[in-house]
């Protein structure tokens, strides 16, 4: 990234403002430096996001995702998709994924998925379930609830199920209305585990008595991190391997409405978004060198929380780059809504999160905006917001504008996949110039549900979605669970480098 700053000045000098420059190292990064894009590019960017092809080459490089058509008629499965992508069901709500396994059956509600690599040649789909419990109806867990949930040992989630198997009598009286609620910590994670031809060989939990589990983000030592969104939620962290060992509790992350996490190993910086009362704040964990040394996993116990301050303000970013302060934010247990920094500033919604070459990119819900943080040189930007200019689909003008952005997943050259929440059902692909092209369309009603989890195979030929309430083809039930899990098969391969599953620490 030196090189990125140090030709910032020659970027300014032929007149293009970094801005653009950065919204073009969406889809360069990785690939090129920031002279070889300027060389090539001659301060632009061709339609459809051009950038340098391998370094040295000086030939154009543009993304496959850019040759994509429009979307075609629903398939079999209700997917809409371009020319020559297939879609396959893998897993849906309640029924096994193995039918050679009926007891277990999959969980409802899939939120946040991450892939895993595995040492056989195959690789891990993990899903969170953001299930809606006694925890989601109070926006927190219960007064009457938490005595029994801080029963349970950090390092021993599993010692809750005898315990929320015995409460749901106090449910029941604490639910006015009788509300068809799952019992309390009814959330979690689950896994699908494909071979090195991408057949379904085995599914199965990872993570149980958790509520609420939206995202999370897989770590680099091999293990996923999730959280709960709900005003007091926790972070965990479990293996996504059969009998990985136990889920632990991670509690340097604050007691806060958890979504998607992202990992700076360089600087020892874990980002992670939060969503739940319009006032968010964004965050990060840091770590000292003796707290996370080289090419391993950190020490949990010493984290510092931080929360994200733009002193100019939020506007200002969206105008172009903004110098940005780290706060120390008070980490006592209380839930952070209890103890916002009034210097730290509110991105209402924020959601999806990942870290590439440097740069943190989230995005927030309720303005629509996708930001880039360079943390090198301490500044955020916008570099997507649906109200700054003509930023619809060129493969299909018909086709709205990105809405409701919610989970984020990049490729290594930078291409970023954004699925929508209260938008138009879609995943969609942000491309440098700002225009987006929708990558396919999911069954369903987007006032009753919405698109997850999207997370690519190690091949780079496959991506995984859900559908967080729906059922096949759409359907909706009465009670408002349902989930399905969809395994969509590209023309292309995109470079994705995802990290091998690993058990938890003994």
């Amino acid at each position: 990234m030196a090189v990125i700053h140090n030709e910032l000045k020659k970027i300014e000098q032929q007149g293009l403002s970094r801005r653009v420059f950065l919204r073009n190292m969406l889809l360069t990064a990785g690939s090129i430096s920031a002279a070889q894009w300027l060389t090539a590019c001659g301060g632009g960017s061709s339609a459809g996001g051009a950038g340098v092809g391998p370094s040295g080459s000086g030939a154009p490089r543009t993304s496959p995702f850019a040759s994509m058509g429009p979307l075609m008629p629903p398939d079999a499965n209700g997917v809409q998709l371009p020319a020559g992508f297939t879609s396959r069901v893998v897993a849906v709500f309640n029924e096994p994924p193995i039918p050679s396994q009926p007891d277990f059956r999959w969980h409802s509600d899939p939120d946040g998925g991450a892939v895993f690599a595995t040492e056989d040649g195959g690789w891990i789909y993990v899903s969170n379930s953001e299930a809606r419990d006694a925890t989601t109806a109070f926006g927190q867990i219960p007064s009457e609830l938490s005595a029994i949930r801080q029963l349970a040992s950090r390092d021993s989630l599993q010692l809750l199920s005898p315990i929320t198997n015995a409460i749901s009598g106090l449910v029941d009286t604490l639910l006015p209305g009788g509300i068809p609620l799952l019992l309390p910590f009814g959330g979690g994670a689950s896994a699908l585990r494909f071979d090195q031809s991408g057949n379904l060989i085995d599914a199965y939990p990872i993570q149980r008595n958790t509520t609420t589990n939206c995202a999370g983000g897989a770590s680099p030592w091999g293990t996923w991190i999730n959280g709960e969104e709900i005003l007091d939620g926790y972070m965990f962290e479990c293996s996504p391997l059969r009998n990985g060992g136990e889920p632990i509790r991670l509690d340097r992350f604050g007691r806060k409405a958890h979504e998607q996490v992202a990992y700076d190993v360089e600087r020892r910086a874990i980002y992670h978004s939060e969503d739940i009362t319009g006032e968010d704040r964004f965050y990060r964990t840091v770590f000292t060198t003796t707290d996370w040394p080289a090419n391993s996993r950190p020490n949990f116990e010493n984290g510092k929380l931080q929360v994200l301050s733009v002193p100019a303000g939020i506007e200002a970013a969206r105008q172009g780059p903004t110098p940005i302060t780290w706060l120390d934010a008070i980490d006592d247990g209380t839930p952070q809504p209890d103890v916002y920094l009034p210097d730290s500033t509110i991105f209402a919604g924020n959601e999806g999160v990942w870290f590439l070459n440097g740069f943190v990119y989230f995005s927030t819900k309720v303005d629509n905006n996708v930001w880039a943080i360079d943390v090198a040189r301490g500044t955020i930007e916008s570099i997507y917001d649906p109200t700054d200019g003509p930023i619809g689909s060129p493969v299909d003008p018909s086709e709205p504008k990105m809405m409701g952005v919610d989970n984020l997943s990049m490729t290594l050259d930078g291409e970023m996949i954004v699925v929508e929440d209260g938008g138009d059902m879609r995943a969609m692909v942000l491309l440098p110039d700002r225009t987006t092209i929708p990558l396919l369309r999911l069954p369903g009603d987007a006032s009753a549900t919405e698109v997850t989890g999207p997370a690519f195979s190690p091949d780079g030929r496959r991506l995984y979605v859900s559908s967080q309430r729906a059922l096949r083809n759409g359907v909706s039930t009465q009670t408002g669970q349902g989930g399905v899990v969809y395994e969509i098969t590209m023309p292309f391969a995109v470079r994705v480098n995802p990290p091998i599953a690993r058990a938890m620490p003994s």
